[in-house]
């Protein structure tokens, strides 16, 4: 996949419910900065959504927290929270997709890029 240079984050993040309750959370700063890396993750992917280390090896708690440089269990928790509050699914493999990737990155453009790198 063709490397993406940004994600789109709304100016009104932090007014959306569920980071107003994350906000709430121990380690609530931590949690936030894991979002956000899960998306940029997600933008550098370039796969609707999904975040993997290759197409047949989905990263694991231990991996994500290395890559992000963040304890493992508040890691943990991060994913936890997300996957409870509808942010990211993960699916019987294991695979973690942004729930409504959509909203984040110009899904068309991405597309555009996807064709033009085949």
């Amino acid at each position: 996949m063709a490397e993406v240079k940004w994600i789109k984050l709304s100016t009104q993040m932090f007014e959306d419910e569920k980071i107003k309750l994350i906000e709430q959370m121990p380690e609530a700063d931590t949690i936030l900065i894991i979002w956000v890396k899960l998306l940029a993750q997600a933008g550098k992917t370039n796969a609707s959504g999904y975040i993997y280390l290759s197409k047949n090896i989905p990263y694991t708690d231990e991996m994500l927290a290395t890559i992000f440089n963040r304890p493992l269990p508040i890691v943990r928790m991060a994913l936890q929270t997300f996957q409870q509050f509808g942010m990211i699914e993960i699916d019987e493999h294991n695979f973690i997709s942004i729930s409504n990737w959509e909203k984040h990155q110009n899904v068309e453009g991405m597309d555009r890029v996807r064709q033009l790198n085949a």
